[in-house]
């Protein structure tokens, strides 16, 4: 199978066994955390929340007192608001006894409740060894809470939030992406597919934020589209 070279050094995997998906993920971090290291995990909400709960049920609890897990985006709102991407995952079982979750929302406004994600990453994002990212792709590219077009992808902080016609948005910015040291990109069904093909290609972030994945040293793709 011939892929280009933009993905000569991609780790990439047919299939649509979320079993397999999730142990995959499960253990890396169980790895990192069987090593020492303190593990940093971005969750996404979506499609990938049902793998996200199966890989959170992997985790062993004898190691994740060093593990902290927060989310790459979220859906303004009060707390448990249905559609909260932390609500979902936990009201589906999203659970990891010992290790440290941090929720986005806090019922404050929108600028507060930024500001205070903005100053816990800046925390566990300097006290973390290893950084992993679960993440999906939208049908425009977009990945995390990022866009195409959007403020997101020019902003010089961690975290920021913007207007959209579905959701006020509070998100990871490329700065976060960039100091990953492993992604998982979750795509699956044929409305992913062009996003997909279009990885192939070097667009610009602005057109395809997905693209910004790309800069991440250990990237694997789980899909059920065929290269």
């Amino acid at each position: 199978m011939v892929l280009g070279k933009i993905f000569m050094n991609l780790n990439i995997k047919n299939t649509k066994d979320i079993e397999e998906i999730s142990d995959f993920v499960a253990s890396s971090i169980n790895r990192e955390l069987q090593a020492g290291k303190n593990v940093l995990w971005f969750v996404s909400g979506g499609s990938v929340i049902e793998t996200e709960v199966l890989i959170s049920k992997k985790i062993k609890e004898s190691l994740a007192s060093k593990l902290v897990i927060t989310l790459a985006d979220e859906r303004y709102g009060e707390v448990g608001h249905p559609d909260s991407n932390w609500f979902i995952l936990n009201n589906l079982g999203f659970n990891v006894k010992g290790a440290k979750l941090i929720p986005f929302l806090g019922n404050k406004d929108i600028n507060e409740t930024t500001i205070d994600m903005e100053e816990i990453l800046k925390y566990e994002l300097i006290k973390s060894d290893y950084n992993i990212g679960v993440f999906g792709i939208g049908a425009d590219g977009h990945t995390a809470g990022i866009l195409p077009k959007s403020k997101a992808l020019n902003d010089s902080t961690f975290v920021c939030n913007y207007n959209t016609e579905l959701y006020n948005r509070i998100t990871v910015t490329p700065k976060v992406i960039y100091m990953l040291d492993e992604a998982i990109l979750y795509a699956m069904g044929e409305s992913k597919h062009l996003s997909l093909e279009n990885l192939k290609k070097d667009l610009s972030i602005e057109e395809e934020p997905a693209q910004l994945l790309k800069k991440v040293s250990l990237l694997t793709i789980f899909t059920d589209y065929k290269f």
